[in-house]
């Protein structure tokens, strides 16, 4: 069902604010500097508040997943994706998303602020899952391919679900430029033919695993398409983390944990493993 949402209300801006200084502190490369401070929790509604403001908090730091080896039958090729958060984390979310959707643009900040509340325990990787019934969701998919090749991906995703304009080759360049990437450079990659075959190939991936519709999510192997609530994901995750910690708890390497725990997740949880995780997993 979708939720209609409400104005944010100047104590959720104020906590917004306040995440957004811990946030800048917390991923400061400065060693000299003191431990940051934590990211403050937030209440429901204040986890509420973050959909109607993509972008309000500062971008995650890029990552980047290795790609998997190819699923046989699916079209396109797969491709290195962006993450954040370690790999050795016991969960992994994968976000399936389409930047020309309404409701994706809900779950951006939400999602971050759930991969900096679980700092070592969950790492969010991106999937492109560019929908055919909107006309310039592959041209940003690419677009965001392009941008991740300059360790830009997530404030390029995050300016893309900002404006929600923009999504012509013209305005893709724009945007890159308004983030100082190297516009020659970012033209040549959003063109290479690999980014195209990726996006076409995760879309297909999509479908294969009955995630048609944007958002989809695959935590730990566990499916949901749509996004509910912080909260609904949040307990997703802690249901997760627990499964992840038994397995953990039966000798498996941590960097393994996460690809274990989606092989377990059910008859097709072996294929869902391969076609996600990288093979040195």
């Amino acid at each position: 069902m979708c939720y209609n949402p409400r104005p944010m209300t100047s104590r959720s801006l104020a906590l917004v604010l306040l995440l957004a200084a811990a946030i800048a502190c917390s991923e400061s490369k400065k060693k000299e500097e003191p431990p940051p401070p934590p990211v403050p929790e937030l209440n429901m509604q204040e986890t509420i508040a973050l959909e109607n403001t993509p972008g309000s908090t500062p971008p995650l730091t890029d990552a980047v997943e290795p790609a998997p080896a190819p699923m046989e039958g699916i079209d396109g090729a797969p491709g290195p994706s962006p993450a954040y958060g370690p790999a050795s984390a016991p969960v992994y979310v994968f976000v399936l998303t389409d930047f020309q959707c309404p409701v994706c643009r809900r779950a951006v900040e939400p999602l971050k602020y759930l991969a900096r509340r679980y700092p070592t325990d969950v790492r969010l990787v991106v999937k492109q899952n560019a929908l055919v019934s909107h006309s310039r969701a592959a041209a940003a998919a690419a677009a965001s391919i392009a941008a991740s090749k300059q360790d830009k991906y997530w404030a390029y995703a995050d300016r893309l679900f900002e404006k929600a304009s923009g999504f012509d080759d013209d305005g893709l360049v724009t945007h890159a430029q308004a983030l100082g990437l190297d516009a020659e450079r970012f033209k040549k990659d959003m063109a290479d033919p690999a980014a195209a075959a990726q996006v076409k190939y995760e879309n297909a991936l999509s479908n294969k695993f009955e995630l048609a519709s944007t958002p989809g999510f695959i935590i730990n192997g566990t499916k949901q398409m749509g996004w509910g609530s912080y909260m609904g994901m949040k307990s997703t995750v802690e249901k997760e983390l627990a499964r992840a910690k038994q397995i953990a708890a039966g000798g498996v390497a941590p960097d393994r944990v996460a690809y274990e725990a989606t092989k377990q997740s059910g008859p097709n949880g072996p294929a869902m493993a391969d076609a996600l995780f990288p093979k040195s997993k």
